[in-house]
């Protein structure tokens, strides 16, 4: 063998060897492994946010953990033994992939209104779901580089089968940790085991999964391309929305911990990675000039909540706080159309702003959306029924005008404070490389 560029002979050490597929993991074993690598990340989440909680309670002195344990201990689950750690982490995972944890009651108290009573409580714990959601994105990515597919089709496919798959697995999990006692009024049995872990598992795993195949394969969306064309400057407005958010949660949910270990100790604040994202999507809608409503379920408190609620003083800073951050938004947003000078100036880009914002209130309602219900078979007591409590139903339209505001304040007052800001931060927001 001679080398076709010099007639030189070739060195048989450098010649590259043909590629061994066969050592190459099926396709259908990446897309299961992905399910299971991506519940195992999001059940080691949950085990460090369970050893938290269990480790704020026992800082929190002997009247925490016994009033934890008065409702656990019944079920088998002391907060103060090993149970806590081996059990409810199961429970939390299921829940960040939106299952709902369901207690039933089967009891034959006549005064208990009816021989089967099942109540139910759905919430997202946002950053366990937002683990599931990265691990499943980036499972993707590695199974799309691994094992590139052909179409789009075939990424829908596989996608599918690990959405599938980790729905199968959490639920056969959740059903071997469900817990089984004896209460006052009968015997007791708590599951995390339900519909909507189906649903969601489903839904998340294949969406996310798809998400990163496709980010892998280097392929653009068409829709997007086409929200793109209708909507100039989407791209960076969807930059500019989630950096407002982060922004503001970033500095409320820091009042809110402070707040929460004042007044509720230790056990409350080494619970903030349950509550906190939560609490801080409701902080985020009612600072905006929404509401937190609550439809339904029996809790104590005037409904809706408003930023008017709170201290005169919490509801200026907390006003002070939007305005600046709707400001920096809106010179951002400036200096983002002046480096995008190709882009139409005409009537439509108005609504890039308002959509995006809009969008972004949908889904911080339903997302941050806490849900309750209670179910009877037989008797004639308790009646079916449920509830939510959230960021109201409005909040998208508030979150509209306030893209509005901003797109306005953009081509006004904005241009004046332009040159106050950070070249590198005006290229990041306008997406293009800085100098």
């Amino acid at each position: 063998m001679h080398n076709q560029d010099n007639g030189e002979p070739a060195n048989p050490d450098t010649l590259v060897p043909p590629p061994v597929t066969g050592r190459l993991s099926p396709r259908w074993w990446l897309a299961v492994q992905s399910a299971l690598i991506a519940y195992g990340l999001t059940l080691g989440a949950a085990l460090v946010t369970m050893a938290l909680l269990v480790l704020g309670f026992f800082l929190g002195g002997a009247g925490a953990l016994n009033a934890m344990n008065d409702s656990a201990g019944s079920m088998g689950a002391r907060l103060d033994g090993p149970s806590a750690l081996a059990i409810y982490p199961f429970f939390l995972a299921a829940m960040a992939l939106g299952g709902t944890t369901v207690l039933t009651v089967s009891s034959t108290v006549t005064d208990f209104g009816a021989p089967l009573v099942s109540v139910w409580v759905g919430v997202l714990p946002l950053a366990l779901t937002a683990v599931a959601t990265a691990s499943l994105w980036r499972l993707g990515r590695r199974a799309e580089r691994k094992a590139a597919l052909e179409s789009d089709g075939a990424r829908w496919l596989y996608a599918g089968l690990t959405g599938l798959a980790l729905a199968a697995f959490s639920v056969l999990l959740s059903l071997l940790v469900s817990l089984r006692g004896t209460t006052d009024t009968g015997d007791a049995f708590l599951t995390a085991a339900s519909p909507s872990l189906v649903a969601g598992a489903v839904l998340l795993g294949t969406a996310a999964s798809w998400a990163g195949r496709k980010r892998e394969a280097g392929t653009e969306l068409r829709w997007f391309r086409r929200a793109e064309a209708a909507l100039p400057g989407l791209r960076p407005a969807l930059r500019l929305a989630g950096c407002h958010y982060l922004a503001y949660t970033c500095v409320i949910g820091l009042a809110l911990l402070v707040t929460a270990l004042v007044h509720g100790g230790a056990a409350v604040a080494f619970a903030a990675p349950l509550w906190l994202p939560t609490a801080s999507a409701w902080a985020f809608a009612a600072g905006h000039l929404s509401a937190v409503a609550n439809l339904g379920l029996p809790l104590s408190g005037l409904f809706p909540l408003t930023v008017g609620d709170l201290p005169v003083w919490a509801s200026a800073a907390v006003g002070v706080l939007v305005l600046l951050l709707a400001t920096a938004a809106a010179v951002l947003w400036s200096l983002s159309r002046g480096r995008n000078r190709g882009e139409p100036a005409g009537r439509e880009s108005w609504l890039t702003l308002p959509a995006v914002f809009g969008l972004g209130g949908a889904v911080l309602s339903v997302i941050s959306l806490v849900a309750a219900g209670q179910g009877t078979a037989g008797g004639s007591g308790f009646g079916p029924g449920a509830g939510t409590v959230g960021p109201a139903w409005w909040t998208f339209l508030v979150m509209a005008a306030w893209g509005l505001v901003i797109e306005a304040g953009s081509r006004t007052l904005a241009p004046q404070l332009g040159h106050l800001v950070p070249r590198r931060m005006a290229a990041f927001f306008s997406g293009t490389p800085g100098n």
